[in-house]
């Protein structure tokens, strides 16, 4: 989605959906398929694949206390894959046009910058993370749980460094709090129509949970 704000509200209520039904979540997953690239560089992310494992325990725990251990499964799942998908869909300087946008230039750019800073060293880490393992490729060594520890203490330690440097450089430019920004969205067709569908999903997975709640009644 281009417009940054239909899409935190289209995340917004799809999140709602999926949690709240069955149904809600696999008309999420249907709505996913609009955005095929970013759907399918989501499915391919590799930290996907660590955090479902996790999903799927929890799961199972629930099913042995004797709660819908499949349906928290397939909710969650799709939550996560919902989350990949969008941020895929990320461009720099969205956040703080957003927080602007909604804040005003003061505490909605200080707002804005810090998600921004997060995001990026979401990202850098990502890529930090990515250089580590090809060198251990190229050295010959394989990833695995004893060197976990050392990667990831130079992992927040370059963060830390690359942390201290954007703190340096924004002391330089003289920043203090606040800032001038002139927020810019480009609006589609499909923005538009994929909201639309996003409160649809919202509206159909309640009406779900309503008639679960009339059939227990």
């Amino acid at each position: 989605m281009q417009d940054p704000r239909l899409r935190i509200l289209s995340v917004l209520f799809l999140s709602v959906a999926a949690y709240a039904s069955i149904a809600g979540a696999l008309l999420t997953l249907i709505w996913l398929f609009l955005y095929p690239a970013y759907l399918l560089s989501a499915i391919r992310s590799k930290a996907l694949y660590i955090l479902l494992p996790f999903t799927a325990i929890l799961a199972l725990v629930m099913h042995i206390m004797g709660e819908n251990g499949l349906s928290y499964f397939i909710r969650i799942g799709i939550l996560l894959l919902l989350a990949f998908t969008i941020f895929r869909g990320w461009r720099p300087g969205e956040f703080l046009d957003l927080g602007v946008w909604l804040f005003g230039p003061g505490i909605g750019f200080d707002i804005g910058l810090a998600i921004e800073l997060t995001v990026q060293g979401t990202d850098d880490a990502a890529r930090d993370w990515s250089r580590v393992i090809t060198a251990m490729k190229l050295k010959g060594m394989r990833p695995d749980i004893r060197n976990l520890a050392p990667i990831s203490f130079l992992m927040i330690h370059l963060h830390l460094l690359r942390a201290g440097d954007q703190a340096d450089l924004l002391i330089t430019r003289g920043y203090k709090s606040g800032g001038s920004c002139c927020p810019h969205f480009q609006t589609s067709n499909r923005d538009i129509i994929a909201s639309l569908c996003a409160i649809l999903i919202l509206f159909v997975s309640f009406m779900a949970v309503r008639d679960i709640f009339i059939l227990v009644l």
